[in-house]
């Protein structure tokens, strides 16, 4: 059995160590027992996926660099499909006036699925090869594809360019920015990807503002290439600084059964160390996308918590300005909302990752949801154009929804190794993609179906989505820890 298909089996229960643990078992007869101070406790079962807890950073200046080359290519990775609705607007008032609004809109969908399926290939090939590989493809095809986008006219060079084109950039490079903050941290892992997600709320927000001015300043052409460069700028960074640590990178490595040589281990204690098997069978097995966590219950009952609280998150975004309008608010107010949830969500994704850390990061996401429940409830259902009701609403979603965005990924590193946790996060957002396009449907019909003057049927939807979510997250948890009082 190779070492990484050990690591899998031991992070659904079926092998009790590593390969880690056991060339830590070798090291102890030369050096003596491991230090038993040094591993977290062992009542916290939010570390015990990792056989190695001890030599994860959790800070410093190295840790905290990729941390900034992480929140600065999320900038642009996230930047750009949270703040799409800038462009679809002005193509679908100039180049595209002609087309139905909902033939447009596929170009941006499309764009979206892209990515998201993207990541079932993509996630298992940063297990493999790390991540600068991934970002050079990553940024190059995001930097063309807007490039591209500039000087574009028809409807099928539009979703050529960033339907396609550019969605794939960005999906090779999503994998890489999350999950090298794993590698890196994990008793600080939820403050880590909280911070690298707000590259995403800072990018979407600088990225409207900036175009709706440029439109006017320089003319559409222009403030795409603007965006394009800025784009390369915060890829660029995130180039350079983004990396996955060398002692990961090198157990990552598949040693065979059948076809090994033996190395010296560098650190001069005699220890032989099998060498990475070079058949090109292994390494093509690796690559392939594999569909292999949907076997673990754990991650099956985490991507449905996961689905349900983003399709929440997702479709109240999407419809808060048109349903404010239907209550009578003024468009400027109406959209002031959606600003209002960019501002108060960047100090809260910092606030819960601490907090995450530090009570459990399922804890945390869990009564996250439980408070988004009451507070549609309470405060967007009796709404209905009242504007006191709509900004308190407004501030305490844009909170909550940005911990539920940020937490994922910290997560999804309880229930799998950082060896693994590209596949299992490509894997995850693959399921994403056809249950938020399933979901983002079956709300419009929704709303169809109810009054579209005052959105009653889409209030009550959003409700019994919320309370859905809270009861998967509660089935997450439970099938992890049960329902044990601790930190998890």
């Amino acid at each position: 059995m190779s070492q990484i298909e050990s690591i899998e089996m031991s992070s659904r229960g079926n092998v009790p160590v590593t390969g880690t643990f056991m060339a830590e078992q070798r090291l102890s007869h030369r050096r003596g027992s491991v230090n038993p101070a040094k591993r977290p406790e062992p009542d916290l079962p939010m570390y015990s996926l990792e056989s190695n807890p001890e030599d994860f950073p959790d800070g410093g200046v190295e840790a905290y660099t990729v941390l900034f080359g992480g929140f600065c290519g999320l900038i642009a990775d996230f930047g750009i499909p949270n703040g799409m609705g800038a462009i679809e607007a002005y193509v679908l008032k100039n180049q595209l006036a002609l087309l139905r609004p909902s033939t447009v809109s596929w170009i941006f969908s499309l764009h979206l699925g892209t990515m998201f399926f993207g990541g079932v290939f993509f996630g298992g090939l940063f297990d493999k090869y790390g991540a600068k590989r991934l970002l050079v493809a990553g940024t190059l095809l995001m930097f063309a594809g807007l490039m591209a986008l500039a000087e574009l006219t028809e409807l099928y060079q539009f979703i050529l360019s960033f339907g396609i084109v550019t969605a794939v950039g960005c999906s090779l490079a999503m994998a890489p920015l999350m999950g090298v903050m794993l590698h890196w941290f994990l008793k600080k892992r939820a403050m880590a990807c909280s911070i690298a997600m707000a590259g995403g709320l800072v990018g979407s927000s600088v990225f409207v503002i900036m175009l709706q001015r440029l439109y006017i300043l320089v003319g559409y052409k222009w403030a795409i290439r603007v965006l394009a460069f800025v784009c390369l700028a915060c890829m660029t960074v995130a180039l350079v600084l983004v990396k996955e640590r060398k002692s990961t990178r090198e157990l990552i490595e598949t040693p065979s059964s059948t076809n090994r040589t033996e190395r010296t281990s560098p650190d001069g204690t005699g220890i032989t160390i099998p060498e990475p098997a070079k058949s090109w069978t292994s390494s093509a097995k690796r690559a392939f996308p594999s569909l292999a966590p949907l076997r673990d219950l754990r991650f099956v009952s985490l991507t449905l918590a996961v689905f349900l609280s983003e399709l929440n998150s997702m479709t109240i975004l999407t419809y808060l300005a048109s349903f404010a309008l239907a209550g009578g608010v003024a468009e400027l107010k109406a959209y002031l909302l959606l600003t209002i949830v960019s501002v108060s969500g960047v100090p809260a994704r910092l606030i819960t990752g601490i907090l995450a850390d530090k009570y459990g990061r399922f804890n945390v996401m869990l009564i996250t949801c439980v408070f988004l429940m009451i507070f549609i409830w309470a405060l967007l259902t009796p709404s209905n154009g009242r504007l006191p009701y709509l900004y308190a609403f407004t501030v305490l979603f844009g909170i909550l929804s940005a911990a539920v965005l940020s937490l994922v990924a910290a997560c999804l590193g309880q229930i799998c190794p950082a060896l693994l946790f590209g596949r299992h996060y490509g894997v995850l957002y693959f399921c994403m993609a056809f249950l938020i396009i399933l979901g983002m449907y079956f709300t419009s019909l929704v709303i169809n179906t109810g009054s579209q003057h005052d959105y009653k049927m889409w209030i009550v939807f959003e409700g019994c989505i919320s309370i859905g979510s809270v009861a998967a997250w509660t089935w997450a948890r439970w099938c992890n820890v049960g329902f044990r009082v601790c930190k998890y």
